[in-house]
């Protein structure tokens, strides 16, 4: 083979071998650059679930069988009796609202004591102080008034009881009237309906207005507890045209009460003074005709767990429910002759 032909074939085996380089070394960029790309979208990820936080859960407070009968010392002149339907517990603490106008703090009361203290808010408009909610996520909000109850304000309250935010709902009240109940729900809706007529509001938590509602618009006869179930949901205790007293769900979606076909009722001579979620059942129940219920639609139960006869009380005993705590017991201030006493029943399973 001549020398010319030979130089000639060497010289394209040198390009070609050199294209085959050029083309492994592009490949390798491309799976480096791929490998890179998979790292930094992992990385982001990462990033945002650390940045996402968890979800609250429900506060969970260990069941109390443990009856309790504590002489009661009454300290500022306060009369807590006046906190029937203001009053809550985290578990830890009763807290207290005087029914008193002008009171411009909240009382705290440790679960077992014999006296109050005032809870000291920094307050230094002297807002009235007129009712409070526990969430199931044992956050305490208050509802306070101020400029003559011209001006009505939510505060959140941190652990320290020191207002943590303020909502102002002073728009949806009309009139002054105060609120009978005042919940929050497992997302952060108000529901607040009037003592008198019974009408009441939906505000969701930054303040915006859901819903008003009345007894005709939820078509029942009368209204007579509320409160926040296990579940975290509201439910209402009314009377439809039929004289039945009943327990339903409350939409705050549609304003409306939830009514479902259920054998679970009680005769129009029932009352009740307290209402609350329970530990083994959605809702406890306090009538002072009967003692303690249990309720729970998805369960089937309606039982009268803690008659009347058990807690020691008769229909004209002088007492006071105050609240149920989240241990499942029921809270009552009763008299005596030696004073007033606060009885723990225990009602939760």
């Amino acid at each position: 083979m001549p020398t010319k032909v030979k130089l000639f074939l060497l010289l394209i085996g040198l390009l070609v071998l050199s294209g085959c380089q050029d083309n492994s070394d592009f490949s390798t960029d491309i799976v480096v650059n791929e490998g890179s790309s998979k790292e930094s979208a992992e990385t982001e990820e990462s990033v945002m679930a650390e940045s996402v936080p968890d979800p609250p859960k429900p506060s969970e407070v260990p069941v109390n069988s443990e009856e309790e009968d504590i002489r009661y010392h009454r300290v500022d002149d306060i009369d807590i009796s006046l906190s029937t339907h203001r009053c809550q517990s985290d578990g830890e603490n009763l807290y207290l609202v005087y029914g008193s106008a002008g009171e411009p703090d909240l009382y705290v009361m440790p679960i077992g004591a014999d006296e109050h203290m005032r809870a000291n808010i920094d307050n230094p408009e002297g807002m009235v102080v007129c009712h409070i909610a526990i969430d199931i996520y044992g956050k305490k909000h208050i509802l306070v008034a101020g400029n003559d109850y011209e001006e009505w304000y939510i505060w959140r309250l941190n652990d320290s009881n020191q207002v943590e935010e303020a909502v102002d709902v002073s728009d949806y009240f009309e009139t002054k009237q105060m609120a009978h109940w005042f919940l929050v729900d497992k997302e952060g809706n108000y529901y607040l309906q009037w003592v008198l007529s019974r009408d009441g509001i939906i505000v969701d938590r930054e303040g915006a207005l859901k819903h008003r509602f009345t007894l005709e618009s939820l078509e029942t006869q009368w209204t007579y507890e509320a409160a926040v179930g296990k579940d975290g949901l509201i439910y209402v205790i009314y009377k439809d045209d039929d004289a039945r007293v009943r327990i339903g769900e409350f939409d705050v979606e549609s304003g409306s009460i939830i009514k479902e076909d259920s054998p679970f009722y009680f005769t129009s001579d029932e009352i009740f003074d307290g209402m609350s979620r329970g530990t083994d059942t959605n809702i406890l129940l306090f009538s002072r005709y009967s003692g303690v219920w249990a309720y729970d639609h998805e369960q089937g139960i309606l039982e009268n767990r803690v008659p009347l006869s058990d807690m020691g009380l008769t229909r004209e005993a002088e007492s006071f429910p105050l609240t149920f705590l989240p241990d499942g017991r029921f809270v009552l201030l009763e008299g005596g002759k030696d004073g007033l006493h606060i009885k723990y029943i225990p009602a939760g399973k």
